[in-house]
């Protein structure tokens, strides 16, 4: 019985990391700022695409459309020329690339003990 409430909660999670709850996307929501953003906001119905740029030491995060997720379209309405940016589709998820990266590695690690558990 202890092996199936482990099988049970490892899904639970892999479910909550990989499914949407059908609510408006939720972004991190800073202009400029010099460190990581921690205010975030509801996107627009028409915006659906968190994106994140840095410029020098300024970061920009908002909600934006996945349309307009281009160097040009970025370039433009925000006047730069020199900048990085990412543009993501899950809520929070503009936070930062190494936040994105530990949780894509723990829903990898969660799957992965499903199967060993499994075998």
């Amino acid at each position: 019985m202890t092996k199936m409430n482990c099988i049970l909660v490892t899904a639970c999670i892999v479910l909550v990391a990989f499914c949407s709850s059908g609510y408006a996307l939720r972004c991190y929501h800073c202009e400029n700022s010099p460190s990581l953003c921690k205010t975030n906001s509801t996107c627009l119905a028409t915006e659906d695409t968190c994106l994140q740029m840095k410029f020098g030491k300024l970061r920009t995060s908002s909600c934006w459309k996945a349309s307009q997720c281009s160097m040009n379209d970025i370039a433009e309405f925000f006047q730069l020329d020199n900048f990085d940016f990412f543009c993501c589709q899950h809520d929070l998820c503009n936070e930062g690339a190494i936040l994105g990266l530990n949780k894509a590695a723990f829903s990898i690690a969660s799957v992965l003990t499903m199967f060993w558990m499994l075998l």
